[in-house]
Formats: C-alpha cells, sequence, structure tokens
C-alpha cells in the first residue's frame, strides 16, 4: 500500500526516482510471488526474504530523502536533493540492508543445516 500510495504523493514534477522505485518495488514483490510458486521450497525462501528485505529498503531511500530535505520546516537539514550528505545517508542505509539481508540468509541456512542433520532429511 506505501508503494501504491508514494505515486500520487511524489509530484515533483513529473516521472521521477521516487516513480522508479516504486515501480521496482512492485516488481520485486511480483517476483518474490512466483518465486513461491516455481522455485523449489529451498531457494524460494532465500529469493522470498531477499526480495521482501529489498522492498524495505526501497521504501528507506525516500523515506531518508524526503525526511532530510522537509524537516524541520524552517531550516530541512539537507538543502537539496542532489546534496552529497543525502547520498552518503543513502549508502550508508544500503549497506545497512547488504548486513541485514546477509544475516537473515545467513540465519535461514543455519536452520536448514541445524533441521538437516535433526532430522537426517532436508
Amino acid at each position: 500500500m506505501t508503494c501504491l500510495t508514494g505515486f500520487g504523493i511524489f509530484q515533483h514534477g513529473g516521472f521521477g526516482v521516487p516513480h522508479v522505485l516504486g515501480i521496482l518495488t512492485l516488481a520485486v514483490l511480483v517476483i518474490a510471488a512466483i518465486a513461491r510458486r516455481v522455485v523449489g521450497d529451498k531457494w524460494a525462501t532465500y529469493m522470498a526474504t531477499a526480495a521482501m528485505t529489498t522492498t524495505y529498503f526501497f521504501h528507506w531511500i525516500p523515506g531518508i530523502v524526503e525526511t532530510t530535505t522537509r524537516v524541520p520546516l524552517s531550516k530541512p537539514l539537507i538543502a537539496s536533493r542532489d546534496a552529497p550528505e543525502l547520498q552518503v545517508l543513502v549508502g550508508m542505509a544500503f549497506v545497512i540492508y547488504l548486513i541485514g539481508v546477509s544475516l537473515q540468509l545467513w540465519n535461514i541456512r543455519r536452520k536448514t543445516v541445524v533441521t538437516i542433520s535433526v532430522t537426517g532429511r532436508a
């Protein structure tokens, strides 16, 4: 719902980066849904987890940009959407995303290995 409502909210002179992120989010959600049905059980969990975490990251980008360029109202933290400081913040969010998705996938792997060793089957 956040993605869909974002198309009407981000009105900055036409089609822009927030709209592209919205389309990418919807595409990744479709990939996650298809992965659950088409790909085998083992890989489907990995793909769906990575896809859902990726959509979460895609929502961070406009959240960071809109918040830092509008708050506080009298003097925003960052003056422009093209400011290098903003690129650093988005880069830091990307690093957090990479760490988070890696930990999630590692945890799935760890639980799968434990299950196999205890039951003797996958």
